[in-house]
């Protein structure tokens, strides 16, 4: 068994203990202490991962973790508005890695996206705004649907202050089985982890995108070695989420992820670029617009698709390996809220 792997909730409790204490010294701190901890969390004796008894086993195991069950509300994080404007997240970190790792994320985000400006789209999850904003400076025309009530004030403020027209939604995942007006593409950065009914949702978003539309999945724990078709993630940062603020953590393999998609009508393609292959971009379009062959490639230079290896270069070989710890853990926002929690952590 690795070091640094718990067996107890005890023992977990401990270590968030040692996270709060971090908290108070600095986000490099904190994230510091969560590569010092992990769980190797038990797959479900169910073998079917798109069996209902497969998902009640993956929600039990949760319950345990959290010490309650799981609802939407959990996601619900309060939050410094008036500060947030100012200086929201990633800056809010005073982390210039932090900074770096989550600005290379949404600039492969953007630079993937192929719609033209004036195109409708629907960003779920948008928590700080950053994509959010930075897709309506781009001209697109942006629908953004978000749970917390602080978050989507945050947002209002923030498309004032950048002098940019956004339509704010307070609404779960879900929302997308009440779309009309089906939009041009659905932006899923560093959120859908989150979704406790994930084939639910891909299932909607059939109604939520507009024939010859995309879905555009960035940053997400969708990863080739992953020790099962999905479930929650046993590492420290997704441990200390789930145990202290309920959030829904999962991961995914890549074999189940396309999968799921092609289950739903779609076919999908990973762009990457090998030193950041935490920041993939999954494009997925329907399978009936481009006959079940993976989508084509977007207009650009090639590092905006997957590429074979480089040859291995150490100071590559170092960031990828920080890079891939940081990112297969948890979504950047959870750390800005939580910070101003002051509560006890459960058994």
């Amino acid at each position: 068994m690795p070091a640094g792997t718990l067996t107890t909730l005890v023992e977990l409790d401990a270590k968030l203990a040692e996270c709060a204490a971090a908290q108070h010294v600095s986000d490099d701190a904190l994230r510091e202490v969560f590569t010092r901890f992990q769980m190797e969390l038990p797959r479900p004796a169910e073998p079917d991962p798109f069996s209902p008894r497969y998902r009640d086993e993956i929600m039990e195991l949760y319950r345990r973790i959290a010490g309650r069950p799981y609802s939407v509300r959990n996601e619900i994080m309060p939050l410094d508005v008036e500060r947030s404007v100012r200086c929201p997240f990633p800056f809010s970190s005073q982390s210039a890695k932090t900074a770096g790792l989550f600005t290379m994320g949404l600039g492969f985000l953007l630079h993937s996206i192929d719609r033209p400006a004036g195109a409708r789209i629907l960003e779920f999850g948008p928590g700080w705004g950053n994509s959010t904003i930075a897709l309506a400076l781009l001209g697109y025309d942006v629908t953004a649907v978000e749970i917390g009530p602080d978050f989507c004030e945050l947002l209002r403020r923030r498309a004032e202050q950048a002098g940019v027209a956004l339509t704010v939604v307070n609404d779960d995942f879900l929302w997308a089985e009440t779309v009309t007006e089906p939009f041009d593409a659905v932006v899923f950065f560093e959120c859908f982890h989150h979704c406790s009914d994930h084939r639910r949702l891909l299932a909607a978003l059939d109604r939520a995108v507009a024939p010859g539309g995309r879905i555009y999945f960035a940053a997400e724990p969708i990863v080739a070695n992953w020790p099962m078709p999905w479930g929650l993630r046993g590492d420290g940062e997704s441990l200390w989420a789930i145990r202290s603020g309920g959030w829904m953590e999962l991961g995914f393999s890549e074999d189940y992820f396309r999968e799921a998609l092609r289950r739903a009508g779609w076919s999908v393609r990973r762009h990457a670029i090998p030193e950041i292959g935490w920041a993939a971009v999954w494009e997925a379009q329907r399978s009936a617009e481009c006959d079940g062959a993976d989508a084509p490639p977007p207009a650009g230079p090639p590092a905006a698709t997957e590429m074979p290896e480089r040859q291995a270069d150490p100071e590559a070989e170092r960031l990828r390996h920080e890079l891939a710890a940081v990112y297969s853990s948890t979504s950047w926002r959870v750390t800005g809220p939580l910070r101003g929690l002051k509560r006890l952590f459960r058994r």
